[in-house]
């Protein structure tokens, strides 16, 4: 039957949801007739929806303002009221308006030992001033996004990334650095946020807020983790861990033969030695990429809390590095140049299907057979080697 146009369709009148088409004559036979047709639109999805919304670009306290501006958002814009310190990372400040002469900058050292053993920044600018002064700070990243956090001292926020904080302001807030223990070793410069006051964080690309109701979980790789709700009644989150993250790869065993490897190499491949070096050597890099490094480890979060998540890593290595590719080093070293050099020794006889027959020494020469005709017409080959010539 021929396709219906579109516009030959009718929509019934009785039914809006419902449409029909005529019948046709093809060949002088009537075909087909008035055929109903239902569309219903049906939910993509049926779990729980979960709030995400932008940071927030401005902040106001009775002792300071923080403003997000430009177009893409690339400058802070803070507004201090006298006698009010602002701390700032070293080299952040881009240009200041205010009374010099009134002005203190000074370079504070905040907990050098303990910043410096979980790589957070421990240099800050503090500046002060007797009159009202309006301060400019940045990054030196293109890709970097602000968000801002006012908190009034009731709850407290956890600062997930090293380098997350840029500024903060308030005479009663408190930030210090922490090491959470049940994480791996790459994920412990964190810090811990408490008092009243307003808090300027700095996200690799776009940061987005996510808030969890009571009962929900949310599951994220620790890397893409700006900050988050520390307080009750929030639950701590827990490591996680996918029971199957790995990614194999099969390489064709005709890669090797484009590549000269010398005897010496290949000899010393095959020893006792080489083979237990080889696979402690592996098992310290399994050891180190599960517990050092942490690719496989995720963080899950309970409501409700309150999340504030990148979209780009901290650092590239945390996306894709070569601890990703050690995924495909699952084998024991030496098993696979064992299994390749086995199967080029064997050859293609095969005895059995499965079982390898290693191929003989000697060179294959030229072979004479007798052929022996009987009288019944069967025709017979024997070896000249092994059987004597039949007479007839």
């Amino acid at each position: 039957m021929p396709l219906v146009a579109a516009q030959s369709l009718r929509r019934l009148t009785h039914l809006p949801a419902t449409w029909a088409y005529p019948a046709h004559l093809v060949a002088g036979r009537r075909v087909g007739g008035y055929k109903y047709i239902t569309v219903q639109a049906t939910p993509a999805t049926d779990t729980s929806t979960i709030n995400t919304a932008g940071r927030s670009v401005s902040a106001s306290s009775p002792d300071a303002t923080f403003e997000v501006i430009g177009s893409p958002n690339s400058l802070l814009s803070v507004t201090l009221s006298p006698s009010q310190d602002l701390y700032a990372r070293r080299g952040t400040l881009v240009a200041f308006a205010g009374d010099p002469n009134g002005t203190v900058s000074t370079l504070r050292i905040l907990n050098p030992v303990r910043r410096a053993l979980v790589g957070i920044p421990f240099m800050y600018q503090k500046i002060t001033s007797t009159s009202s002064v309006n301060a400019l700070i940045s990054t030196r990243s293109p890709l970097t996004t602000f968000a801002i956090l006012q908190l009034d001292g009731t709850t407290d926020w956890k600062l997930a990334q090293r380098k997350a904080l840029l500024a903060w302001t308030g005479s009663t807030l408190s930030v210090k650095p922490s090491i959470n223990a049940r994480f791996a070793p790459a994920y412990w410069g964190s810090s811990d946020v408490t008092g009243r006051g307003l808090l300027a964080l700095a996200g690799q690309g776009q940061v987005y807020s996510v808030e969890l109701a009571a009962g929900e979980t949310y599951i994220v790789h620790p890397s893409h983790i700006l900050a988050y709700t520390a307080s009750s009644p929030s639950p701590a989150p827990q490591p996680f861990r996918f029971k199957s993250t790995n990614i194999r790869f099969q390489i064709p065993l005709q890669l090797g033969n484009f590549f000269p490897s010398s005897k010496f190499v290949e000899t010393l491949k095959t020893s006792n030695t080489y083979k237990f070096v080889a696979n402690a050597l592996y098992s310290i890099r399994t050891w180190s990429r599960r517990t050092i490094w942490g690719d496989r480890l995720f963080l899950q979060f309970q409501g409700p809390v309150t999340l504030l998540i990148q979209s780009r890593a901290a650092r590239v290595n945390d996306v894709l590095t070569s601890h990703d590719v050690n995924e495909i080093a699952d084998t024991p070293a030496g098993a696979v140049q064992e299994a390749i050099s086995h199967v080029r020794s064997a050859g293609p006889e095969l005895s059995k299907p499965g079982v390898a027959v290693p191929l003989s020494t000697s060179s294959s020469q030229p072979r004479l057979s007798t052929a022996t005709i009987s009288r019944d017409g069967k025709v017979s080959f024997n070896p000249s080697q092994s059987s004597e010539p039949v007479k007839p």
